[in-house]
Formats: structure tokens, C-alpha cells, sequence
């Protein structure tokens, strides 16, 4: 549940007088759905888009993935469709430059709009924080949160901090602290750190989580791994080699595929060997999610995900 964007690239030309480009579908919550689906996982999406070009592509696009859009709302102009373009640096690290209308189609989902089936058949309901930014897409993302504890799904909160949206810096801690106090899982990257939780150590992050109540902290550390930790254990995964082209993505892949397998284990966060290995595989997924351009296009189906798996799989330390 949350934003859906259409991410706009750079394409070629030969002309000086053009400046063509390439839109490709893209939201982290967006992407986790259908990450999900690739990996045989039944997943739906919740959210806004505007009556407009890039609405239509948007869904076109979740419904060929096999994502389930019927909680989907479009918005009537002129609230549009929210573009997020992408500038892609040598290293496959990227910087986003949003454009959107004031208020954006995503912004605009209200409480009445979240489906309650939805939400009480799902194994985990899952959003980040841009959605708690404005209103009324902030009081519907709590009624959510609170719609899943009622019913005793798994929230996974995906921070997704995106500090230039947010008008207040104080205010943007204050909101995600609150909703992780309603959260069973949440995951951060490691630069989120020190900006919300005030230091740059997963140890000392986790242990301040899961003081809130959280029963599992997820670290991503791009080429440095991932960390995770509940209250019995902790330890970390390292990162799988790979030739970076473009990391959009890459911590959705990795979210989606740790969903899924705790989902199809039972969502046993009590044992280390689940978590672990539900790490190790969000770990994969996010490696190859990284070896083409854009967030959905190299999302690795359950296929590709086994196959890359058994040809190197990376060792786990735990502690």
C-alpha cells in the first residue's frame, strides 16, 4: 500500500534539439507487490493514480505482473499520476527528482478507500513512510496498520526515507516512529539510520526498535549485505557479487523475497533458521535486481531466484 510512480530514464538521441525518455513503473510498495508475484506469492496493491497516460501504463503494468489492482483509486484531473526521474550514477547508486501535483493522486487515498478483505486475507500488509507524509494518504495508512493488528496480520513497515519531502525534519521522526510502534517488521537502509533513529550502528538501531515493540529489524547494507535482528538473535548475510547497473529497486526485491518465504514458513520470526534464510534469499533477490535497469524490469521470478541461489550462495555469520 502507498505510492506507485512512474520512473522516468534518460534515453538516447542523436539530436541536440531532443531529450527523449523512457518511463518505467516504480513505487517501493509497487515494486514489493509484484516482486512478490514474480516469486509465486498472490499480491495486491492499494493506492492512487490519476486519470492521465502514465495512470493507465502504471496498471496495465501491475495486471500483467498478476498483481491483484482492485484497491486501486484513480483520481480525476488535474491530480496526476506522480514521476519520479532517475538519474543513474557509474557505480548503479541513483538520485530521484520527483515531480508531482500539489496534492499528488497517490496522496489522495482516503481510510474508506482501504479494503478491509484485503487486508485480513494477506499474510502481511506492508507500506513506507512517504504516504505518511500528507493527508488524508497518512490517517488511511495508520487505519491500515491498525485494520492488520485488529486482525492479526504482520505490518512491514519499509521506512523508505526520503528527507527533501518531508517539510519538518522532527515531525518526519515523530511519524515514523509512531508507525513502527504498530509494526511487526521494520526494515531500514543503512543510511536511514542515523537521521531517525540518531546512530549509524545496526546493533544499537535494532536494539532501539526493538524496544518499540518490533519483532524483527531488517538492515540493508547494499554491497556490504543485510542485518537482522528480533529479540532472541541476530547476525547478518553478506552481499552476493554481482555487476551493478542500477540499484532502483534493489531493497524492494530484497523486502519481497524475506516476505515471502517467512510467509510460506509460517511467519516463524521466533527461529533463526527462518529468518536467516529468508535473509539470505532477500539478500539474492536484491543482487540481481541490481543487474538491469529499473525497479520491476530485473525483479527475478522464483525461477531465477533458485537457479541463482545454487550456482554461489553466500555464507551466513550469525551473532
Amino acid at each position: 500500500m502507498g505510492e506507485v510512480v512512474a520512473d522516468v530514464y534518460r534515453g538516447e538521441s542523436s539530436s541536440p534539439v531532443e531529450l527523449p525518455f523512457v518511463a518505467r513503473p516504480g513505487g517501493a510498495p509497487a515494486n514489493v507487490a509484484v516482486a512478490a508475484s514474480r516469486l509465486g506469492c498472490p499480491a495486491a496493491f492499494v493506492g492512487g493514480v490519476g486519470k492521465d497516460l502514465f495512470g493507465d501504463f502504471i496498471l496495465r503494468a501491475l495486471e500483467a505482473e498478476g498483481v491483484d489492482v482492485s484497491g486501486v483509486v484513480r483520481q480525476e484531473p488535474p491530480v496526476r499520476t506522480s514521476l519520479a526521474f532517475v538519474e543513474i550514477f557509474e557505480d548503479g547508486d541513483r538520485e530521484f527528482t520527483f515531480y508531482r501535483t500539489a496534492p499528488a493522486a497517490d496522496e489522495l487515498l482516503r481510510e474508506e478507500d482501504v479494503p478491509r478483505d484485503l487486508v485480513s486475507g494477506a499474510s502481511f500488509v506492508n507500506f513506507g513512510s512517504i504516504p505518511l507524509i500528507e493527508e488524508p494518504v497518512r490517517s488511511a495508512t495508520f487505519h491500515a496498520a491498525r485494520l492488520a493488528g485488529e486482525a492479526g496480520v504482520p505490518v512491514a513497515f519499509d521506512v523508505n526515507f526520503r528527507a527533501h519531502l518531508w517539510r519538518d525534519p522532527e515531525v518526519a521522526r515523530r511519524t515514523v516512529w509512531e508507525m513502527a510502534g504498530l509494526a511487526s517488521i521494520v526494515k531500514l537502509s543503512g543510511d536511514e539510520l542515523r537521521p531517525l533513529l540518531g546512530t549509524s550502528d545496526c546493533e544499537e538501531a535494532a536494539a532501539i526498535l526493538l524496544g518499540r515493540g518490533v519483532r524483527m529489524v531488517l538492515v540493508s547494507l547494499g554491497g556490504e549485505g543485510a542485518f537482522y535482528a528480533t529479540p532472541a538473535f541476530r547476525g547478518r548475510v553478506p552481499a552476493f557479487p554481482v555487476e551493478v547497473v542500477d540499484a532502483t529497486g534493489a531493497g524492494d526485491a530484497f523486502l519481497a523475497a524475506v516476505l515471502v518465504h517467512l510467509a510460506e514458513d509460517g511467519v516463524s520470526l521466533s527461529e533463526e533458521g527462518s529468518v536467516r534464510e529468508a535473509v539470505r534469499r532477500g539478500a539474492a533477490a536484491g543482487a540481481l535486481a541490481c543487474t538491469g535497469y529499473g525497479a520491476m524490469g530485473t525483479l527475478p521470478t522464483r525461477e531465477e531466484l533458485e537457479r541463482f541461489l545454487s550456482s554461489g550462495p553466500a555464507s551466513v555469520s550469525p551473532g
